[in-house]
């Protein structure tokens, strides 16, 4: 999967970088293994520091949250939170609950 991450008169260290990497990829493919892009953008207004998350998994598949706090690393991990839960609603979503079950050879008699 692909991650982009800036700032937004913000300078991100490579500390944050390695730890949004992380983080958003045991995330993102614990639900979805096809995942394409991921972008996260930090920006600082007064004394808040907002992330904006946002996954691109498939055709027409695009997820977006957003958080803001006090620490940069804490908005981060409250958008990611809003983010897994979306994407674990959406593969709930999508599966497919009309399978159907083979019967057993002892069902047959």
């Amino acid at each position: 999967m692909k991650i982009l991450t800036s700032g937004q008169q913000v300078d991100l260290g490579a500390s944050l970088r390695e730890y949004v990497e992380a983080n958003i990829n045991t995330a993102v493919s614990k639900y979805m293994d096809n995942a394409i892009e991921a972008q996260v953008v930090f920006r600082r207004d007064g004394s808040m520091y907002h992330c904006q998350c946002s996954v691109h998994v498939g055709s027409g598949i695009d997820m977006q949250a957003e958080a803001a706090d006090t620490e940069i690393y804490a908005s981060f991990d409250q958008a990611l939170e809003k983010l897994a839960k979306q994407v674990r609603r959406d593969k709930r979503k999508r599966r497919n609950h009309h399978t159907r079950q083979q019967p057993d050879a002892g069902d047959i008699a």
